[in-house]
């Protein structure tokens, strides 16, 4: 991740401008860490600042409003650094050629696929794509197929957007979101197929896997008829994992082969079959056609709340609802009457990562596009009675 180690940092006055960055507020909280709230060319991200045992300043972008674009992150970075006055003892975030810092057509928010994304025709997806080895081969063989590729870890996502511009591809959508949340805000049978391969195998913590018995289900929904979801890795576990879950299905059309060969391999078979190792694929055919659904809101706040109340009594702590859960992490305190909660709540297999932010009484979710899936909606509401038992 970009960031920079400093001895010292000059104090800004906030709100304040730097060549293309504004900085709106600086918060704190209790445990000496520090928050700057920076926005360009409209991404909003928080930079994080650690003092380290030595006493000098880590300084870098915070994980929960991180950009998927590096670029950005470097950006903000350099003008908090020169505006600081900061006298660098390590840095990597001068860019070795020109930064050019703007938005990719192929990579897309969340909140696109929620509201504003209009299907035309069939639907590819291809969940943690990895190098894009594959996902760029299918998009380049059958480009009346529009391609959805689902990835989280971030320098992989620039490479294959960098790959799309160059080779000139245009039928690849990129986003950074977790494919188990993904599938509710696709209508219902208009995926032809969706791609799982190589997924990490978590074979000793199984239930952070990406398929389970409810992305299963999902995933019928998504199918149309004859579509298909298929599985392919090499770790016998997760192989069996995902044949005996869909036996469990009432009706299934299951296929499964042993080292079969595909026309594009990724970066791991190769090194996989290098060590002789097995692989294995898991191919269900969808056959019935599913009800539509509407698309999830977005979810956020009516009240007004007394920071000062919040801020005196926080504390970290653990709530738990059926299947759900809520964290409240750590508070950071802007001025009197604003401030930030750090936070993570959803289901327990898999959950949101924000903040909350208290201007003046008003209550928003940072970043803002957090969207009412089933488990989300139910902390939503534990939060807002969290905050009707303190502020009442």
């Amino acid at each position: 991740m970009p960031n920079f180690h400093t001895q010292t940092l000059k104090p800004l006055s906030y709100p304040c401008a730097y060549k293309e960055t504004t900085f709106s507020y600086e918060a704190h909280s209790k445990r000496g860490n520090k928050l700057v709230m920076a926005s360009m060319q409209g991404e909003h991200l928080l930079i994080r600042i650690h003092q380290k045992e030595d006493g000098n300043l880590l300084v870098k972008g915070d994980k929960v409003t991180r950009p998927t674009q590096a670029s950005f992150l470097q950006k903000v970075l350099i003008d908090f650094r020169d505006a600081c006055e900061a006298k660098e003892i390590y840095s990597n975030i001068e860019p070795k050629n020109f930064l050019e810092v703007k938005h990719s057509p192929y990579l897309k928010e969340i909140d696109f696929f929620a509201h504003h994304f209009d299907v035309k025709g069939e639907i590819w997806i291809e969940i943690g794509f990895g190098s894009g080895r594959h996902l760029l081969h299918q998009a380049k063989k059958n480009p009346h197929i529009q391609f959805i590729g689902l990835e989280i870890h971030k320098p992989s996502i620039e490479q294959v957007l960098k790959q799309c511009e160059l080779q000139s591809i245009e039928n690849i959508l990129v986003v950074d979101y977790d494919a188990r949340l993904f599938m509710e805000f696709l209508p219902s049978n208009v995926v032809g197929r969706i791609f799982v391969h190589f997924p990490v195998p978590w074979d000793k913590k199984p239930h952070r896997r990406v398929l389970s018995a409810a992305f299963i289900e999902e995933a019928l929904r998504v199918l149309h008829v004859k579509g298909t979801l298929e599985l392919r890795t090499d770790s016998p576990l997760y192989f069996e994992f995902t044949f005996v879950q869909m036996m469990q299905l009432s009706c299934a059309d299951v296929h499964v082969k042993k080292n079969a060969e595909l026309e594009i391999t990724s970066k791991y078979e190769d090194r996989w079959r290098k060590m002789e190792k097995d692989i294995y694929d898991v191919i269900l055919t969808n056959e019935m056609l599913s009800a539509s659904i509407s698309k999830p809101d977005t979810l956020h706040f009516d009240e007004h709340v007394d920071f000062r109340k919040i801020r005196d009594v926080f504390k970290d702590e653990l709530l738990r609802g059926e299947g759900f859960f809520v964290h409240f992490e750590e508070l950071f305190e802007i001025d009197e009457h604003s401030g930030l909660i750090r936070l993570s709540f959803g289901a327990n297999e898999r959950n949101e990562k924000c903040y909350i932010e208290i201007q003046k009484g008003k209550i928003s979710y940072l970043p803002d596009a957090i969207l009412a899936t089933k488990s989300n909606r139910a902390a939503h509401t534990l939060i807002k009675e969290w905050f009707h038992g303190i502020c009442d």
